[in-house]
C-alpha cells in the first residue's frame, strides 16, 4: 500500500515536472522569436509593474489601441516577469519568422518520413 502511494506521488511529481518544463520551453521560444522580430522587452522592474504584468493574459499576443496606434503585447508575469511590445511591424515579422520555422519543421519531417520509408522497402522489400 505505501508503495503504491509512493509510485503515484512520484508519477504526478515526475509529470508536473514535464509540464513546468514545457511551460518554460514553450515561453523561452516565443521570448526568442519576439525578440528576433523587433520586439521591445520591458521588465517588471517595480512592484506596480509587476501588479498591472499580473492583471494582464499571459503569454499570448494581444492587440491593443494606443493613441489610434496598434500596440502588440505579450506578458509573462511567471517566467521572464517582463513583457514584450511591438507594432505592426514587428508583428508582421513575428507571423513571417514562425511560418518559415513551421515550413522547415514541416520539410524535416518529411525528409524524416521518406527516410523512414526507404528503409522499410529496404529491409522488407516493395513487396513487404
Amino acid at each position: 500500500m505505501v508503495t503504491r502511494r509512493l509510485l503515484t506521488l512520484l508519477a504526478v511529481t515526475l509529470l508536473l515536472a514535464g509540464c513546468a518544463s514545457r511551460e518554460r520551453r514553450y515561453a523561452e521560444a516565443n521570448e526568442q522569436g519576439l525578440a528576433a522580430a523587433g520586439f521591445q522587452k520591458r521588465v517588471a522592474d517595480t512592484p506596480a509593474k509587476m501588479a498591472h504584468l499580473q492583471t494582464l493574459i499571459q503569454r499570448k499576443i494581444l492587440v491593443y489601441k494606443v493613441k489610434e496606434r496598434l500596440v502588440y503585447v505579450w506578458a509573462d508575469a511567471q517566467m521572464c516577469q517582463c513583457l514584450y511590445i511591438g507594432y505592426e511591424t514587428q508583428y508582421q515579422e513575428y507571423a513571417r519568422l514562425a511560418l518559415d520555422d513551421k515550413l522547415e519543421r514541416e520539410r524535416r519531417t518529411a525528409v524524416e518520413e521518406n527516410e523512414a520509408a526507404g528503409l522499410f522497402s529496404e529491409t522488407w522489400g516493395p513487396d513487404y
